[in-house]
C-alpha cells in the first residue's frame, strides 16, 4: 500500500557489530512493509531488528509525542498508529484530541502507553459534538437553551439575561469533562475507550499486497473510457508476463499498454521514482527492470540501491542497464563513512597477523577522501559501492589519477570467435571473462554445455557447473520468468570463422539490421 501522507518522523539506530558506534536511519511513517525493510538495510538490522532503537523526532497529528515517555513500543505499535490517525476523518479528529487530552495532561507522572493511544482512535463518532461552541459562556448558554441541567428547569426566559453564562457554562464542563477544541465542545464523558487492541496482537488490517517490485495504478485514456478514466484505474504488480498486460490493455480499450496512462507509482526500491519513469512508452523497459528486482536476493538488492544511491541514474533505462550489470560492481555494507571504509581498506591489505586496534583512532581526514576518489567508490546509506568494473580493496598507487567509472578491458588484442547465435552476431571466449574485461556497450552471457558436454544447451546470465564458454553482444537478452533461454540444434551458436577484438566489435556498426531487430522473440 502506498502511503502518500507522512506524519511521523523516526530516527532508528542500531549498534555496529565491530568498533563501536551506530548507524542511524531516519523512517517516515506511516510506511510500507518495504519501507520498514530499507530503513533496517541502512542501520545495517536485517536479522537484528529487536535490536533497533526508535525515536520520535516529529509528529503532525500529534506533536505531543516528540515530548513525551511511551511505555514499551515496537516499531509495529508506531506503524499502526500513525496508519490510523492518518484513517481518521475531519470531524474524528478533534475527538481524538479530547479524549486522549487527560493522558496527556498526566504524562509528566507516568508513560503514555502506546496502546491507550492505539485504542483512543476507535469509538470517535459516538462521541456527540457541539458546534459554534468555544468558551465557558458560550457552553452555559447552550445548556440553558437546550436543557442540560436539570437545577435550571423552570426557570423563566425572561431571567436569562440575569444568569451567569460563564459559571453555567464552567458547571456543565466539569458534568461532561468536557473539552473545547477551537469551534468545537466535545463532552468526552459519553465516550468509552474500546478495547481493540489488547497489547499483544494488533488489530487485523486491510492486507497489503507486496507480490510486487514496481506497481502502477492504469486506466485507459479518456477517448477510450466511459466516465473518469480514474475511477476505472486499477492497480498493475510488476513484473507481469506480457499477454496480460495486454489483456488490460485490451479491457481498457487500448492496443497496447503502453497507450494507457498511469496516475501513481510505487517501487519497492526507493531510488526508483515516478520521475525516472516519465510515460507508459517505457512499460516494457519497466517491466523488465522489476524481473530484474524480483529475482534478486537481499544482498543483491542492497547492492542495488547503493549503485542507484552513487549514481547518475536518471531513466528507467539507466536503472535497467544498472540491474543486468550488477556483478560488475563490487560492495561492502559495513563502512558507513569516507573513514571507515579508509580502516578496512588498509586492514584488508595487509596481514593476517595484523592487530586492527591500531587503526581504531587513526583520524585519515583527506585521505580517506582520496582514497575514494582514487578508486572511484563512493560512500552511500548503504555501504560503499564501487564503480562499474572497479575494485574496493585493490591495491592502488597513491598518485594514480582518479577514476569515476574503470574502462580496464583485457581483451583490447586478443581476437575472439565470431559467432552467430539467437539470430545474433556475438563474440566466443572458452573461458570466463571478468567485469573490468568487458568493454562498455558489451553485455556478457554463459554458455551451459549439456551433461555429456556434446552441445551448447542454454544461453544464462551465469552458469556455474558445465559451462561452455561466454558470449558478449551488443544488446541485453530478455530471459523471460525461466531465467534462460534454451537451444536447440537450429538456435546454437553458429562459428562463422572469423575473428574480431572485443573493441571493434563494440565499435562495428550493425551489418544485418534485419537479423538484429527480426529474429527470434525471446
Amino acid at each position: 500500500m502506498n502511503y502518500n501522507r507522512k506524519i511521523m518522523r523516526l530516527e532508528l539506530s542500531a549498534e555496529k557489530a565491530l568498533n563501536g558506534g551506530y548507524y542511524y536511519a531516519e523512517l517516515l511513517l506511516p510506511a510500507a512493509d518495504y519501507e520498514i525493510k530499507d530503513a533496517m538495510q541502512r542501520t545495517r538490522a536485517v536479522g537484528r531488528e529487536n535490536t533497533v532503537e526508535v525515536s520520535i523526532l516529529e509528529c503532525d497529528i500529534l506533536p505531543e509525542l516528540q515530548d513525551i515517555r511511551l511505555d514499551t513500543f515496537s516499531l509495529d505499535e508506531l506503524n499502526f498508529l500513525a496508519k490510523r490517525l492518518v484513517s481518521l476523518t475531519d470531524e474524528e479528529l478533534p475527538v481524538f484530541y479530547a479524549v486522549t487530552e487527560q493522558i496527556f495532561n498526566d504524562a509528566d507522572e507516568n508513560p503514555v502507553s502506546i496502546k491507550d493511544l492505539i485504542n483512543c482512535t476507535y469509538g470517535l463518532d459516538t462521541v456527540p459534538v457541539a458546534h459554534n461552541v468555544s468558551n465557558l459562556s458560550e457552553l452555559g448558554r447552550f445548556a440553558f437553551e437546550n436543557e442540560l441541567l436539570s437545577d435550571l428547569e423552570g426557570i423563566p426566559e425572561s431571567a436569562v439575561p440575569f444568569l451567569n453564562a460563564e459559571q453555567i457554562g464552567r458547571v456543565q464542563q466539569k458534568n461532561d469533562n468536557g473539552v473545547f477544541e477551537g469551534r468545537l465542545y466535545i463532552p468526552t464523558v459519553h465516550y468509552g475507550r474500546p478495547e481493540i487492541y489488547d497489547g499483544v496482537t494488533l488489530p487485523d488490517e486491510e492486507s497489503e499486497s507486496s507480490d510486487f517490485a514496481i506497481r502502477l495504478l492504469v486506466s485507459g485514456t479518456p477517448e477510450h473510457i466511459k466516465g473518469d478514466p480514474v475511477d476505472r484505474a486499477i492497480w498493475l504488480d510488476l513484473p507481469m508476463a506480457s499477454d496480460i498486460l495486454a489483456n488490460y490493455a485490451a479491457a481498457f480499450n487500448e492496443a497496447d499498454i503502453g497507450d494507457c496512462v498511469y496516475y501513481d507509482f510505487e517501487s519497492v526500491i526507493p531510488q526508483i521514482t515516478s520521475e525516472m519513469f516519465g510515460s507508459m512508452s517505457d512499460v516494457q523497459a519497466l517491466n523488465k527492470l522489476a524481473a530484474e528486482i524480483r529475482i534478486m536476493s537481499e544482498s543483491e538488492q542492497v547492492k542495488f540501491k547503493a549503485v542507484l544511491d552513487a549514481g547518475n541514474t536518471a531513466s528507467i533505462h539507466d536503472a535497467l542497464n544498472a540491474a543486468q550489470n550488477l556483478w560488475r560492481y563490487e560492495f561492502t555494507a559495513e563502512p558507513d563513512t569516507a573513514d571507515g571504509f579508509f580502516k578496512k581498506y588498509i586492514y584488508e591489505n595487509t596481514s593476517t597477523e595484523f592487530d586492527s586496534k591500531w587503526l581504531e583512532n587513526l583520524l585519515p581526514r583527506n585521505e580517506a577522501d582520496k582514497l575514494l576518489g582514487r578508486i572511484g567508490a563512493a560512500v552511500t546509506d548503504y555501504g560503499v559501492i564501487s564503480a562499474r568494473n572497479g575494485h574496493l580493496f585493490k591495491p592502488v598507487p597513491y598518485d594514480e589519477p582518479e577514476a569515476k567509472e574503470l574502462k580496464t578491458q583485457a581483451l583490447t588484442e586478443e581476437k575472439l570467435d565470431v559467432i552467430e547465435v539467437l539470430d545474433r552476431r556475438a563474440l566466443f571466449s572458452n573461458g570466463r571473462l571478468m567485469p573490468e574485461q568487458i568493454p562498455e556497450g558489451l553485455y556478457a552471457y554463459d554458455l551451459r554445455h549439456s551433461d555429456d558436454g556434446g552441445r551448447f544447451c542454454s544461453v544464462e546470465p551465469r552458469v556455474g557447473v558445465n559451462h561452455g564458454g561466454t558470449i558478449l553482444l551488443k544488446e541485453v537478452l530478455d530471459f523471460g520468468e525461466c531465467g534462460y533461454i534454451s537451444l536447440d540444434e537450429d538456435t546454437e551458436p553458429n562459428f562463422t570463422g572469423e575473428e574480431m577484438t572485443a573493441e571493434k566489435f563494440a565499435e562495428e556498426e550493425t551489418l544485418d539490421e534485419s537479423m538484429q531487430m527480426g529474429g527470434m522473440q525471446l
